[in-house]
């Protein structure tokens, strides 16, 4: 009668490496495990990390002035390092995110309708001084591409959640300064109405007093 081997599991013996102890035609394979004892302060290790995740994440929405979700498939190595050189030219920052302490980020700040975008690969676009920066570069790295590697899931500007049409929308504005031009040109043009129609009176004046 042929004896099989008998295979014994023993916890909390702390070995580098397994061992066989023979006993006759019998033997034990001692298999390592980790102590229970450390097991949870693994798991203890974990959860502080998270937390640390969910809270440096809180603080990136927050500072944001302009925020946009990206999902990404397809995206080669060569196009995603050609995106984040855009980004990186224009103020952005750019990272690939966990989508359920993201989602835990984003409830504890009040982002309604920002959570319910975080499915599938995604990444962040973030920008402290640009709020159109954002959704400008990526509309612009859309179009260049032939096919759809990335999309837009949502954004956020100056606070406010918006969907993909409204982050297309706001894609199309000049970055700040071209805003501050364009809000400068519009506040001068009342006051050069001012001065051309007092300089044209004042001109008119001799005129009048020489007649």
């Amino acid at each position: 009668m042929k004896i099989r081997p008998l295979r014994l599991t023993l916890d909390n013996l702390g070995l580098v490496r397994p061992h066989r102890v023979r006993w006759g035609r019998f033997y034990a394979k001692i298999v390592h495990r980790a102590p229970k004892n450390l097991q949870g302060g693994n798991l203890m290790a974990v959860t502080e990390q998270k937390k640390a995740i969910v809270a440096q994440m809180k603080e990136t929405l927050s500072e944001a002035k302009g925020a946009v979700l990206i999902g990404y498939t397809g995206l080669t190595v060569a196009q995603a390092t050609d995106l984040r050189r855009k980004m990186l030219a224009e103020g952005v920052e750019y990272k690939v995110i966990k989508n359920t302490l993201t989602r835990i980020a984003a409830n504890e700040l009040n982002l309604e309708g920002f959570a319910e975008h975080l499915e599938g690969p995604t990444a962040l676009a973030t920008s402290k001084e640009d709020a159109v920066a954002p959704a400008r570069v990526i509309e612009q790295f859309i179009k260049s591409t032939e096919k759809e590697v990335v999309t837009v899931k949502a954004g956020i500007v100056e606070g406010e959640v918006m969907d993909a049409a409204g982050v297309k929308a706001i894609a199309s504005l000049p970055n700040r300064e071209g805003m501050l031009s364009m809000l400068l040109s519009v506040l001068q043009a009342p006051v050069r109405n001012v001065a051309y129609a007092v300089k044209a009176v004042a001109e008119a004046q001799p005129a009048e007093a020489a007649e």
